[in-house]
């Protein structure tokens, strides 16, 4: 039988009344901050309009980790959400919840305070809850100012890639009134230039930032065959106003406290008291004369885009009628006279031009020009999408078989590059002596690539044909 040498340890007792409370006041002045769970990342921006949202954050913490930013939050949020109110308990219906209905975390309400403060106890970070629309709007009545699906300018992910900057989300793209970038001045895409599908707010793969969700193409790419865009010289004041409308709000309830919209409706009734007024600030501001009313009497709360209209062509922002600055709001009633046109801020579309969308259609079915949907079709020509259904039924239908066909094509020549791409990743580390195992292999292709079926099976044969598997 083995016989073990046993050490001998020797142990020193240390004096209680000196040794160990003089190692205690040492860790006391250290002043060590407790250890956070999760990496107490920093968002983007707080300090300006470009402020990050809450649901860019996650996604950003979870590529931190190299992990899905939706298996983050099912593993690390979801046990501690109250039952009473959060209706997906289950890692699969966390996933429905990150696909359809996760960038309301970027708004009002509980559910968005809760998601906020269990990632502030998480990483010790205490100002994550100045990621949502709290505070830009304060206690103003929540009326879906938000988008379905996140948006972004492509000119943004450009330049900061090119200048090797953070690449983020900011919640002024999710606001549902910010149609453009008011730094390039296009319009902001909710769709991939690529596959053309929509983004989901928490991604559930470990993507980069600034790919797409579902095929991983870049999406600081403009649209193919896109136009460049033109945008009126009114439209582009009236978004820059907006931000510096609600830029003006954000400071005030950050540095004060969330802002009380009630002497908002005050002093607007205040103004209108001389006879007549409500008259005249109907002509002004194209607004029914009984919807006026019915806002003073706060009978009816206007939604936050039509209220901004409303102080866009009155030359007043929100923030002074809140203040009780009123005077250029009085002076537009007494000379009926708007500073921007109303009119401008409806949604317009141009006159279709038969001939030249007949062109268009003739030549994407002819394959002169990738071949787009409908909708596609519409957005680029700036028209409706039923005045194209309406006028070219046929040529419609056809084009949208089309452009099934080419997308699901671009998607199968996509996944057989990568095929190709992972067979010759394992011939040159075979080559080189290297065991091309599935980690290795993976760190050459996109994030995500190496769990489609096809190109998993790929490397299998590979390994098959040199030998490495039976």
């Amino acid at each position: 039988m083995n016989q073990t040498r046993n050490a001998r340890v020797s142990v020193r007792s240390v004096n209680s009344t000196s040794g160990s409370l003089g190692w205690q006041a040492t860790l006391q002045d250290l002043d060590i901050p407790p250890r956070s769970r999760l990496y107490g990342l920093e968002p983007h921006d707080l300090e300006t309009v470009w402020s990050e949202g809450l649901t860019s954050y996650i996604n950003r913490l979870g590529w931190c980790y190299g992990v899905a930013p939706r298996a983050l939050a099912a593993q690390e949020i979801g046990p501690f959400l109250d039952a009473e109110w959060w209706n997906y308990p289950s890692p699969q219906l966390m996933g429905i919840f990150c696909a359809s209905n996760a960038l309301s975390l970027n708004g009002p309400g509980k559910l968005a305070t809760a998601w906020a403060t269990i990632l502030e106890q998480l990483t010790q970070s205490s100002h994550l809850h100045l990621l949502t629309s709290t505070w830009w709007f304060g206690n103003y009545p929540y009326q879906k100012h938000l988008r379905t699906s996140p948006a972004w300018c492509p000119a943004c992910y450009t330049e900061w890639k090119e200048q090797e900057l953070p690449i983020y989300q900011p919640l002024l793209w999710m606001l549902l009134i910010l149609r453009i970038c008011p730094k390039h001045k296009r319009p902001l895409l909710d769709r991939c230039p690529h596959c053309h599908a929509k983004q989901m707010a928490i991604a559930a793969h470990p993507l980069r930032t600034g790919e797409c969700s579902k095929c991983i193409g870049w999406l600081g790419t403009e649209p193919l065959s896109s136009p460049e865009p033109t945008i009126d010289d009114e439209t582009v004041n009236w978004q820059q106003w907006v931000v510096h409308a609600l830029g003006e709000l954000r400071a005030v309830n950050i540095s004060s406290g969330l802002v009380d919209w009630e002497p908002f409706f005050i002093n607007l009734a205040t103004s209108m008291k001389q006879w007549g007024s409500y008259s005249r600030l109907a002509r002004l501001s194209g607004i029914n004369r009984e919807i006026l009313m019915r806002w003073t009497a706060r009978t009816i709360v206007p939604s936050i885009g039509l209220l901004l209209k409303f102080c866009y062509v009155c030359d007043t922002t929100p923030l002074q009628l809140i203040l009780g600055r009123t005077s250029a709001l009085e002076q537009a009633i007494r000379d009926e006279q708007a500073a921007h046109s109303y009119q401008h801020q409806r949604t317009t579309h141009r006159l279709l031009d038969r001939a030249h969308c007949l062109d268009l259609i003739q030549a994407m079915l002819d394959g002169r020009e990738p071949p787009l949907g409908p909708a596609q079709l519409a957005k680029r020509l700036g028209c409706e999408d039923n005045s194209l259904r309406r006028f070219f039924p046929q040529e419609c239908i056809l084009l949208a078989q089309l452009a099934q066909a080419y997308r699901k094509q671009q998607s199968e020549l996509r996944t057989e590059q990568l095929c190709e791409k992972v067979r010759a990743e394992v011939k040159a580390l075979h080559a080189q002596g290297i065991p091309p195992t599935h980690h290795r292999v993976r760190r050459v292709l996109p994030p995500g690539a190496m769990r489609q079926t096809k190109v998993t099976a790929a490397w299998h044969e590979a390994l098959r044909e040199l030998g490495l598997r039976p």
